[in-house]
């Protein structure tokens, strides 16, 4: 039985295909439990727990398929060192050359939370193993840095004003390409994780003072639970104020929410849509494909590059924990600071 990727196991036990296991199995869908917010995961980001659960999931329909005596054992014995090695032989016919490192990572920490009074240093140590094994991918983060993705945004947003000038008219077309334009901008410069990029809401997240817009995302928006202040630029603040004025309301039900990234379909952008609005600008000028997580490779290796004295404010603008206290009580004022030297250095390079 097929399942899109997406699709939690847990919530098959009243499929019929399973219905002989059903008493079995469901002392096994309770586990999932512990990954809920009310749950032993309740201090782990939400794509954190969704991760682990997925990979819970995984390994559960492995022994639904091929151990199902097994549902009926604690879940710490459903597992060994020749049955890891059936799962990553099975989970690989399923799909060809996958990295099977960070699946097993994540395994391993959703085993951590069902059962974490059992010693899973073995299973860590094949994961850390997998991972040291795995053949790296080229680091194509570092033939782009933040002035060349900044640049675009503004070649998009020019283009797309110019077009709109040119017809007398502004068309749905025109406003998702200056959108794009203005998304890839803003995370040139405050490079947010993607979820958090898609979560930003007018007068919430992004907020105006003056003449200027400036983000302020709190805790619960960002993976490190850990709030983030950025200011924006007076000439990104300005190109905001265009989006919004000129662009946002030719989108379909923009009307309707105060989502910043409108979609073509009356509600905000969502975290696939904006993924792929970004790597099929960039693909398509750059000839490069830049997701937007490498967005925060592209920052870093700016500022290694113009102003190494300062490199190590890459690490609060992007949001990273840091286990010195200092450093936590003034993560917001460091934000701040590390986005105003990118601003600095992307403006400067520009002149």
């Amino acid at each position: 039985m097929r399942r899109k990727g997406t699709t939690f196991f847990f919530s098959t036990i009243n499929c019929s295909t399973y219905r002989p296991h059903a008493s079995r199995a469901e002392a096994a869908f309770e586990e999932g439990d512990r990954f809920d917010e009310r749950g032993r995961g309740a201090h782990l980001a939400d794509h954190t727990r969704l991760d682990l659960r997925r990979a819970y999931a995984r390994f559960l329909t492995f022994i639904l398929e091929c151990h199902p005596e097994r549902l009926g054992l604690a879940p710490q014995q459903r597992i060994d060192h020749e049955t890891t090695k059936e799962y990553v032989a099975w989970r690989r016919r399923r799909r060809p050359g996958i990295g099977m490192g960070i699946e097993i990572h994540h395994l391993h920490g959703a085993f951590r939370l069902i059962c974490p009074q059992t010693d899973w240093s073995w299973f860590l140590t094949i994961a850390t193993r997998m991972v040291a094994t795995t053949p790296k991918k080229p680091p194509l983060h570092n033939q782009v840095t933040s002035e060349r993705l900044y640049a675009l945004g503004i070649e998009l947003m020019d283009r797309a004003a110019a077009q709109s000038d040119a017809a007398g008219r502004t068309s749905k077309a025109h406003a998702i390409a200056y959108r794009d334009g203005l998304l890839i901008a803003l995370m040139a410069v405050n490079p947010l994780r993607r979820r958090t990029a898609v979560a930003l809401r007018l007068n919430s997240h992004l907020v105006k003072a003056g003449d200027l817009w400036c983000l302020d995302i709190p805790a619960t928006d960002t993976k490190n639970r850990r709030p983030l202040d950025y200011p924006i630029a007076e000439q990104l603040s300005a190109r905001i104020d265009h989006y919004l004025n000129r662009f946002r309301g030719h989108l379909p039900g923009a009307d309707q929410h105060n989502g910043m990234w409108a979609s073509n379909r009356g509600r905000p952008l969502s975290s696939d849509a904006l993924y792929a609005a970004v790597c099929k600008r960039s693909e398509k000028a750059l000839g490069i494909r830049v997701n937007p997580h490498r967005f925060r490779h592209a920052a870093a290796t700016l500022l290694s590059i113009h102003d190494p004295a300062n490199v190590r404010c890459a690490k609060d603008l992007l949001g990273h924990a840091s286990f010195d206290t200092t450093e936590a009580h003034y993560i917001m004022a460091q934000s701040r600071m590390a986005g105003r030297v990118v601003a600095r250095i992307v403006d400067a390079l520009r002149k």
